[in-house]
């Protein structure tokens, strides 16, 4: 084996270990994440481990713990409360 053929082999292994840890999202409890596919929403996933398609997929955490509300009566006298999010990228 020649340098040019360890350092390939190396470079290979330095890519794949870069594309695993892109591929996995860590979720905080306090926090939701929103996945994109291609600017095309996706889905929301709970709190733990996410996996992602690397490169294709944007995660956009979202802490649900700071979202506030705003509260209204209906006209039947029913309490609705509201909350909106606004994702900042």
């Amino acid at each position: 084996m020649n340098l040019v053929t360890i350092f390939y082999f190396f470079f290979v292994i330095l890519v794949l270990l870069v594309i695993a840890a892109k591929s996995v999202v860590i979720v905080k409890p306090e926090e939701r994440a929103v996945i994109f596919r291609l600017a095309k929403f996706l889905g929301v996933q709970s709190p733990g481990l996410v996996m992602i398609v690397p490169f294709i997929d944007k995660v956009v955490k979202v802490r649900t713990d700071q979202i506030t509300g705003s509260e209204r009566m209906t006209e039947d006298q029913l309490l609705e409360r509201i909350a909106e999010i606004y994702i900042k990228e």
